[in-house]
């Protein structure tokens, strides 16, 4: 990316990069001189249009700027499996090319219309000649990210072990009042929960109504209330 175009990136998008972790305690000159030293560029997507296929190497870590992302896998049959998603400001496929994996064993995919700002994984791991301190304080951050990821990894463990969709719901649904408070919108549809959770649709719209008469909770399309 070029000095001019990196100026406009910064200043355009600022607070989402600092938002996004990756980028945080930095100020504007830090990040324009790391975004120049790593060569990254935005790339604009389309609804639905593959970001990473399944078999291909990761090589960038990715920051979604506007949109929306899928993390899917695909079994034999071509049915997938939403494994998580993410909105501007979050990052994905850091922990596949931190690992060295080869070939993803997922694939991101658009879901709106989105731009992504894209960072080559062995320049980020590689300090620049410079040794600059703002390089240090990435990598400090990214380990960060990956370490608060698998933790989220764990909790999405632990929610699949329960045997009912009553006890997934609400653990899922707890998980984000526990950071957001007691009214929160979740990044999932009705399809998409219930695919994330691995339950039946109809079962899981079900049981959140039984939910909603028994005064547990309140909802409306994507954003709830606990009681």
């Amino acid at each position: 990316m070029r000095m001019n175009s990196v100026k406009n990136v910064v200043k355009k998008y600022y607070n989402l990069l600092r938002s996004s972790g990756l980028f945080g305690n930095m100020n504007v000159d830090e990040i324009e001189k790391i975004l120049g030293c790593l060569g990254s560029e935005i790339k604009n997507f389309k609804k639905d249009e593959i970001i990473l296929s399944a078999g291909d190497k990761p090589v960038n870590v990715g920051v979604v700027m506007t949109g929306r992302i899928h993390i899917v896998r695909e079994d034999i049959d071509g049915n997938r499996m939403i494994l998580s998603a993410a909105a501007p400001g979050e990052i994905f496929a850091e922990a596949m090319c931190c690992a060295g994996v080869t070939e993803s064993p997922v694939t991101v995919i658009s879901e709106t219309d989105s731009s992504v700002l894209f960072i080559n994984i062995s320049r980020l791991l590689r300090t620049c000649q410079s040794s600059c301190v703002f390089h240090a304080k990435l990598i400090e951050n990214m380990l960060g990210i990956i370490a608060n990821k698998n933790l989220h990894l764990q909790s999405r463990i632990e929610i699949l072990s329960l045997k009912s969709v009553r006890a997934r719901a609400t653990r899922y649904l707890e998980s984000f009042a526990a950071k957001k408070g007691k009214d929160f919108t979740i990044p999932f549809n009705r399809d998409e929960m219930a695919d994330y959770l691995c339950v039946n649709r109809s079962a899981l719209s079900h049981e959140l109504m039984k939910m909603k008469k028994e005064g547990l909770i309140e909802y409306r399309k994507n954003r709830f209330i606990l009681r």
